[in-house]
């Protein structure tokens, strides 16, 4: 076919090349006098009326020489087109086993994430990982939420600036977290997880904005601390051991006993790691051991010994036997837990654990608080983590029960806003390189730490405002009078999961009221259609024609 292809544009080339090339020397021949002519015409005009005629032809030759051109393309198109017609329809009758359409039957079945990762396992050999996020369905249970506006009852909210965001984590401490909004940093550590850089521009974000910053996984920065007016110290299986004085640096302490991304497996971190943590460890690879520490029960009593004033609480994974957890950590007498969803994402965690395991950040939530409320049990802050995007989400989980949100990927694209295209086309590389940690072996621009802050920052503001936005649409004077009642589901599944109204629903009758209902209704039909046939059946009239 391509062989044809090519015959047919030089047949056609052939045709029409010889009068171009006559043409095109005409022109060379002439050029003396076109340049005369050019000179005299930004001069003064010209007298020679022979000048003046090959100027002319001169224009009509080039005019000539680019309909030729023009000519040349549409009759290659054309040849091209009907050639590609031709290819492709005898490509889609033929088998896919060995063409390309191949591909387009394995996408119906495999996602592009799925491809990717399977054939990272087959060039590395190890367990595949993601580089941020974990996968969610689509649309991820908080996009099947929608808010119910004010209208009569209750009205809407006439102003925005008096609406109040502030929030406190562990209130029953003697010095609570008190936060200007009820969003918080997620927990994102050193040189595991982030460059050094971006955890000071975060730290430089929270103090700013009025919320906190947390130390995550990784070792303690010094410089962090001192840019972090709110500062949350996770206390992390990694082998890095907090002295004393670190912990009593710290406006709140986080034992961190698995996360959504990861669960609570052994994780070995060797790739990608900076110098300065490898010195902090005293190792080149970083190993976080697998299950809840032995000391666990005692290390509550000892944080508190060494900082007493502060709010101490516990970060693990959403899970169906969420319940039976929740009645062991309030038995410690915990300020505040953190639940991480199965929307969570965390920096190189295996994809068969983010992707395949536990149970949605909004379910987990509105059962935890459930649980609560059924125990009686007041003054435990719950925090959510994990699929957060924005201030839609973040409301909708404060709905279902949550005091605070913890928020990290949106943070951080926000932060390398209009820095992307340093890295694009020279180093191939997406927004991660920017604020990951790596190995000084690869050479890539820096974040420029100014502008990551004024990014994040203005995101923050932003959140804030749409925050507001939402409780005047919904009447509401504080972030936390947000409840159940202004949800409404979407779908089934969100009904069910979340037992919320749905559109369908009218208000005062619950969903099985309302089946009996129909039920009932229906079977009222049926009665009164068999009771006519039922008469008819015994009328004399009837019967007698049946005799």
């Amino acid at each position: 076919m391509f062989i044809r292809f090519r015959s047919a544009i030089f047949l056609a080339w052939i045709s029409i090349a010889r009068p171009v090339l006559w043409a095109c020397g005409r022109c060379h021949r002439r050029s003396s006098f076109v340049k005369a002519g050019i000179k005299r015409t930004m001069g003064a005009h010209p007298s020679d009326k022979s000048e003046r005629s090959m100027r002319v032809r001169v224009v009509l030759i080039v005019g000539l020489c680019v309909i030729l051109a023009t000519l040349i393309a549409i009759a290659a198109a054309l040849v091209g087109t009907r050639l590609l017609a031709r290819r492709v329809e005898h490509l889609l009758g033929s088998s896919p086993r060995t063409s390309i359409l191949e591909l387009f039957y394995s996408l119906q079945a495999w996602s592009w994430r799925e491809i990717i990762l399977t054939m990272r396992r087959a060039q590395s050999g190890k367990v595949a990982e993601h580089p941020m996020d974990s996968f969610v369905l689509s649309p991820s249970l908080l996009d099947q939420l929608a808010f119910d506006p004010a209208t009569f009852h209750p009205n809407a909210h006439p102003h925005t600036h008096n609406i109040s965001l502030t929030t406190q984590i562990g209130p029953r401490a003697k010095r609570p977290l008190t936060l200007r909004l009820p969003v918080l940093i997620a927990p994102m550590g050193y040189g595991i997880g982030l460059a050094a850089d971006t955890k000071l521009a975060l730290a430089q974000i929270s103090s700013v904005i009025g919320t906190a910053a947390s130390s995550g996984e990784g070792p303690f920065l010094p410089e962090e601390r001192a840019y972090a007016q709110r500062w949350i110290l996770q206390w992390s299986k990694g082998p890095w051991n907090h002295s004393r004085a670190v912990i009593k640096l710290a406006d709140a302490i986080e034992i961190h006993l698995g996360q959504g991304a990861e669960a609570e497996i052994a994780v070995h971190k060797t790739h990608h790691l900076p110098r300065r943590l490898k010195r902090m460890a005293g190792q080149h690879q970083i190993v976080f051991h697998s299950g809840i520490p032995r000391d666990f029960f005692r290390l509550v009593p000892y944080l508190r010994r060494i900082n007493p004033d502060v709010p101490i609480g516990v970060k693990i994974p959403a899970s169906q036997h969420l319940e039976a957890d929740l009645a062991i950590l309030t038995a410690l007498s915990l300020d505040f837990i953190t639940i991480d969803g199965s929307e969570a994402g965390s920096a190189g965690s295996p994809a068969v654990i983010s992707d395949h395991f536990g149970i949605p950040t909004a379910s987990a939530v509105k059962r935890a608080r459930d649980w609560l409320i059924s125990r009686h049990i007041e003054g435990v802050s719950l925090i959510a983590s994990g699929g957060a995007k924005g201030a839609a989400d973040i409301a909708k989980l404060l709905a279902l029960g949550a005091d605070a949100v913890d928020v990290g990927s949106a943070v951080l694209f926000a932060m390398s806003h209009g820095q992307v295209e340093r890295l694009v086309p020279t180093f191939f590389q997406g927004p991660s390189a920017l604020v990951f940690a790596d190995s000084p072996k690869h050479r890539h621009p820096r974040l420029d730490i100014g502008q990551a802050v004024l990014h994040g920052t203005h995101w923050f503001e932003a959140t804030a405002q749409e925050l507001q936005v939402i409780l005047q649409a919904l009447g509401l004077g504080d972030v936390h009078d947000l409840s159940r009642q202004a949800l409404i589901a979407r779908t089934l599944e969100a009904q069910t999961l979340l037992e919320l109204p749905t559109s369908q629903h009218v208000p005062g009758e619950s969903g099985l009221s309302q089946q009996v209902s129909s039920l009932a209704t229906e079977y009222q039909r049926l009665l009164t259609s068999l009771t006519e046939q039922f008469a008819l059946l015994t009328s004399p009239r009837s019967v007698h024609r049946h005799a």
